[in-house]
């Protein structure tokens, strides 16, 4: 999981180390303005990420850890559901005779063995559908191009706010997004660990 994800330009070689360490040290100056740095671990880059790009590249890396941590949290979720015994009515697929009940039986990582190929396909094709769109569109829905992404446009922000929290005060919304950020990052870790525990028995005591 990424945390904290600055940089420092990619620029020509400098003429000697001191405006190279110069140049670094900017992009973990950078780092250090986002929000996510918090009482729990301070500033935590100890890959120096901050250091490998330029400022797009560590907004990229935002963007990446923000979107990894909603996958992680509804995975997570779901996890917890499978495992409460809370399944779907019906057909998972008919052509295949698989019920929803059929892999409730089973463990999480021995049911998503059993989704026929094609359920998969449809499920990293919806995924794959929505990453394009945000690479390639800004948050208003407008088309940028297809090298928007490369050029710091990719962005967490999807224009979905049903609920309208964007349209809060600035600090609530700082807060918003700092909450979706821890909470993702503990997702992921979490998430990690069910499917160590599910794969590996007795690897997480606490879930053995």
């Amino acid at each position: 999981a990424l945390c904290v994800l600055p940089a420092a330009g990619l620029v020509a070689p400098a003429r000697s180390s001191a405006p190279a360490t110069a140049v670094r040290a900017a992009g973990t100056d950078y780092a250090k303005t986002l929000y996510g740095v918090g009482p729990e671990t301070g500033y935590w880059d100890p890959l120096a990420l901050a250091d490998i790009g330029s400022e797009a590249t560590v907004d990229f890396f935002r963007a990446a850890e923000v979107k990894h941590g909603r996958v992680a949290m509804m995975a997570s979720l779901g996890y917890i559901h499978h495992l409460a015994g809370i399944q779907l009515p019906g057909y998972l697929s008919v052509t295949k005779g698989i019920k929803f009940a059929d892999l409730g039986a089973m463990s999480p990582g021995e049911a998503w063995g059993k989704v026929p190929a094609d359920g998969v396909a449809q499920i990293f094709g919806a995924c794959a559908a929505v990453e394009i769109y945000s690479m390639t569109h800004d948050s208003k829905g407008d088309f940028k191009g297809g090298e928007y992404w490369f050029k710091g446009g990719l962005s967490a922000d999807l224009g979905f706010d049903p609920l309208g929290f964007g349209n809060s005060d600035p600090k609530a919304v700082e807060t918003y997004k700092t909450r979706e950020l821890k909470n993702g990052r503990l997702a992921m870790i979490a998430i990690a660990g069910f499917v160590a525990a599910d794969v590996v028995p007795g690897s997480v005591p606490m879930l053995a």
